[in-house]
């Protein structure tokens, strides 16, 4: 059985599955360079027909993510938080605002003249079986059938993000496959619109830089942050008839928060604004989840939906003592919503053979070298030199034991929001120099962002203290932050400056044997079983995905060393 998935909202996916296993899974904004791209994943689908030599006619089922096409683009709803905001508060540039919202409702309707079924008949897949699922329970389906304990066992599932298909959460009780929705709650009542809200108060892009907040939250005093946290719980709380469900405030619905908060927290400090929305949101999730395991008894508890994308959220939720198993799925986001559709259509269709599906590995794109001789015909001799390697695991290894930031662009592509080793900047990370190298010269991040690190799974235990509810996968998907050790001396650049907490990835030889051999390569040189990780890109763009993705970022930057496969890339002097 073939299956397709496709998500045509935000960050716009494309997924294989093959006999219960995903075979190859694609993100839209990796072909077209528009990050977190929303709407239909058209070059995704025909490079990916192309790349694994499908013929249409061998598919049994396209699955599409929400009952209803989304009707808003990223850039729409910014447009729109821009409108509500600044109207009151700044007339002078009503009519720029008001412009850009028009043209951009014009570019949706240039893009909506063409359905998902005509994109699907230009792919050659208008006589392939369509069926389309509620977007909430594609979620819960995804964070199921990935990161379920067993198949046998009762599960809590839940799912929470800023909304979709009219809800913004819903609450399962899940056992052998059979799916019993609890509670939910609708658009307008979500914690994410609220931490969406506050980042396009402080200036940054609502829908994309939430994380930003999260890294610059830890520099903040809890004592000063609390007017914050209390005057945010005015505006979302818990339904006195149900406690598993949200509801909003007189401030109306979480929506139309953006023209509020201008009011409520002017002349409020940034470090404070940063913390109180994250401590409001540790502290609501926690509590909702407290909810669900007292009132069914489960402790099994698995999660999905875009504000779970909250590493210091799952850290806090992974610590509590009334959980006995806990896990999120890798890319939480409306990406991975195909993953729950091709998985639920193969579970609904072949029940005898459900307990085959599970994830056991994220590096699901192309290999990188599906462009390599174009580059070399370009800029071989000219811009840049190619040398063949004998042991690309060993020169990765040695340049890092000498100091060196290696791009690392080898393997099967990772899905989603994290570099997990296959498209990543990798250094020693108990080298701080790297720190300001790969801010500058390289990526040009913000300077507050803390990096990340990887680390060989046996290994774990010895830089971050593990919840005994991550057991046994400890994080390899680079879900969860973590408290470190007293080794973080040895990965000091992937720690928070300031709370020491670690966003860690856990790598073993199974997910990923390629990027396991490196780790492995370095500790044997150095002692170190642990090294920095960082996405491969330029900022504002997504991660590279082939050479010349990836060569781009080198001329466009201070990257000396870059390896594609077994292949060395360097600068040629000029």
């Amino acid at each position: 059985m073939l299956v397709v998935g496709i998500n045509e909202g935000f960050n716009a996916s494309v997924v294989f599955l093959k006999d219960g296993e995903i075979i190859f899974a694609l993100q839209e904004e990796r072909l077209n360079k528009k990050k977190e791209y929303a709407g239909f994943p058209e070059q995704a689908l025909k490079f990916s027909l192309s790349y694994l030599g499908i013929n249409p006619s061998d598919i049994d089922a396209v699955c599409l993510s929400n009952l209803k096409s989304p009707t808003r683009s990223r850039e729409e709803l910014i447009a729109g938080a821009d409108f509500r905001a600044d109207l009151p508060h700044n007339p002078d540039i009503f009519w720029r605002i008001r412009n850009k919202f028009k043209n951009l409702k014009a570019q949706k309707k240039e893009r909506a003249a063409k359905t998902p079924e005509e994109y699907l008949q230009d792919a050659g897949l208008s006589q392939v079986p369509l069926h389309r699922y509620n977007h909430h329970f594609l979620h819960a389906a995804s964070a199921y059938y990935a990161m379920r304990k067993n198949r046998h066992e009762p599960h809590l599932v839940l799912t929470l993000d800023g909304g979709g298909d009219g809800d913004c959460a819903h609450i399962y009780k899940v056992q052998e496959d059979k799916f019993d929705l609890i509670a939910k709650s609708s658009s307008g009542n979500s914690i994410g619109n609220v931490y969406s809200a506050m980042t396009h108060f402080m200036g940054m892009k609502p829908h994309e830089h939430e994380y930003k907040l999260m890294g610059l939250a830890a520099y903040s005093n809890p004592d000063y942050c609390r007017p914050v946290v209390d005057q945010l719980k005015k505006y979302v709380y818990f339904s006195n008839d149900n406690d598993l469900c949200f509801t909003h405030g007189e401030c109306g619905k979480t929506s139309f928060l953006y023209n509020r908060l201008p009011l409520d927290f002017k002349r409020v400090r940034f470090d404070n604004l940063a913390g109180g929305v994250q401590i409001f949101t540790q502290e609501m999730m926690l509590a909702w989840v407290k909810n669900a395991v007292k009132k069914t008894g489960i402790k099994n508890v698995v999660v999905a939906g875009g504000v779970f994308m909250n590493v210091k959220a799952n850290k806090i939720i992974s610590e509590d003592p009334d959980i006995d198993f806990f896990d999120v799925m890798p890319s939480c986001g409306d990406e991975t919503l195909p993953f729950g559709a091709v998985w639920h259509f193969y579970a609904e269709n072949n029940k005898e053979n459900s307990e085959k599906i599970s994830l056991k590995t994220f590096c699901l794109g192309p290999k990188p070298d599906f462009d390599l001789d174009k580059v070399k015909q370009q800029h071989e001799g000219k811009t840049l030199q190619f040398e063949k390697l004998d042991d690309p695991v060993m020169t990765a290894a040695d340049l890092m034991a000498k100091g060196e930031i290696v791009a690392r662009c080898c393997g099967p592509m990772e899905f989603g929001a994290r570099s997990l080793g296959n498209r990543s900047l990798i250094a020693d990370a108990a080298n701080q120099k790297v720190i300001p190298y790969i801010n500058k010269i390289i990526k040009n991040r913000d300077f507050w962002m803390p990096f990340a690190p990887a680390m060989l799974k046996e290994e774990a235990a010895r830089y971050i203290k593990i919840p005994k509810s991550l057991s046994p996968r400890i994080s390899p998907f680079m879900m969860h932050s973590f408290d470190t050790t007293d080794s973080r001396d040895e990965f000091i650049a992937g720690v928070h400056a300031y709370d020491m907490t670690a966003r860690a990835q856990t790598v073993d030889a199974d997910s990923n044997p390629g990027f396991y051999q490196v780790l492995q390569e370095f500790k044997n040189k150095t002692g170190k079983a642990v090294c920095l990780n960082t996405s491969f890109n330029l900022h504002g763009l997504p991660i590279v995905m082939g050479t010349e993705d990836a060569v781009h970022v080198m001329l466009n930057s201070g990257l000396k060393y870059l390896i594609v496969e077994d292949t060395l890339i360097t600068k040629i002097a000029a």
